[in-house]
């Protein structure tokens, strides 16, 4: 984020004219300054910590405007105003957080207590994109409009989260590959250039490209989930390549779930039908799950499987505990361990929208598993 943009969201605060991307902006900046501070604390230790911090930031300040008098005056006009600025916006969030926030009374409990981390938030539109030179791009940074071209093949960032491949004007016999990664914590939309559309989950890759023109087939590799509404085009199929699975269509919607930390595949299928490994047929509503290439097919709940597109986490009678997790990991970008595993069933539904603290609480409510957060760790006790 460039500096201008940061002084306009700390003015627009100041003057009381903040969105509510404004305020969640400056909460994580001020989380991430100050992650040990622990939100269910009395009002007068709040207060007290306010005084804290403030005499924190004027020692901060007056060194750094010691070390200000050490270079030269028309070097520093600009450039050492900046962490004045941001020192005010910690402030400023600080007495947000502290006096504003409503304190919460912790009872006493024989079991552990979630310390909850409100600066472990959920997953936002972050991805990188390698193109065929093997340049990468941060899609976070860079602005909306056109970002590259591959041989004749238009490259557009047309909003924060999405990107489109128009390779209409193509007419080269030579076909390049883009890659697309989204990290923990990211997700990303790809419109692919022959019309197909792609939802890649976090931590997941795909490689892709960047036109079909002269190929006979539309083959793409995914690591990771993702899930795609097909382009129809009965004359070039569509082919998705994971570990140990080819997934075949002429257009339709399906997901597929292929981490490499899972132990199956999981194809389930929206509509229409799909070929797997050129021998399994799937049909609308169905799940094929591949563990070693072998494959079992039984009725699926469509909906649960794209729960992750439309903002959900969907926990299901018999999902393993510890694969739930795995999503969760992804999703926060936090590290379970396990100082027990426990036996319970997981079922329902929670927006995946909602702070991880409030996630971990959500699950404890079952009575059967206890969660604590230390840093980007949680801890599972029972």
């Amino acid at each position: 984020m460039e500096k201008e943009e940061i002084n306009e969201i700390v003015n627009r605060y100041q003057s009381n004219e903040a969105t509510e991307k404004d305020s969640m902006l400056l909460e994580s900046w001020y989380l991430n300054l100050n992650e040990d501070l622990p939100l269910e604390i009395s009002l007068s230790t709040r207060l007290k910590y306010l005084e804290e911090v403030k005499s924190a930031l004027d020692q901060q300040l007056n060194l750094a405007y010691f070390n200000d008098q050490q270079i030269a005056a028309s070097e520093r006009s600009d450039k050492n105003r900046w962490p004045y600025v941001l020192a005010v916006a910690a402030v400023i969030i600080c007495a947000l957080f502290i006096l504003l926030y409503p304190a919460k009374r912790i009872e006493e409990a024989t079991g552990p207590v979630l310390v909850k981390n409100n600066s472990l938030l959920p997953a936002g539109n972050k991805a990188s994109l390698i193109l065929s030179n093997g340049k990468k791009i941060n899609l976070s940074a860079v602005r909306i409009g056109d970002i590259a071209a591959e041989t004749g093949t238009q490259i557009t960032k047309i909003k924060d989260g999405e990107l489109v491949y128009n390779g209409r004007y193509d007419n080269s016999a030579v076909t390049a590959y883009n890659k697309i990664e989204t990290p923990n914590g990211g997700v990303y939309k790809i419109h692919l250039p022959d019309g197909t559309n792609v939802w890649l989950n976090a931590a997941s890759t795909l490689r892709y490209p960047t036109s079909f023109t002269s190929l006979k087939e539309r083959k793409v590799e995914l690591s990771g989930e993702a899930y795609f509404e097909v382009a129809r085009n009965k004359h070039i199929p569509f082919r998705v390549v994971t570990d140990n699975q080819v997934v075949e269509v002429v257009g339709t919607h399906f997901n597929i779930n292929a981490y490499k930390d899972e132990n199956a595949i999981k194809t389930t299928l929206l509509e229409g039908r799909v070929k797997i490994n050129n021998n399994t047929i799937l049909k609308a509503g169905q799940l094929a799950i591949n563990s070693n290439s072998v494959i079992k097919v039984e009725e699926a709940d469509p909906e649960s499987a794209v729960d992750w597109k439309n903002g959900k986490f969907s926990f299901n009678d018999g999902q393993d505990f510890q694969s739930a997790m795995h999503e969760i990991e992804r999703w926060y970008n936090v590290k379970f361990i396990y100082e027990a595993i426990p036996d319970v069933e997981l079922r329902g539904r929670i927006s995946r929208q909602t702070n991880l603290s409030d996630v971990l609480e959500k699950i404890e409510q079952n009575g059967k598993v206890s969660f604590r957060i230390e840093g980007r760790s949680v801890i599972v006790t029972k």
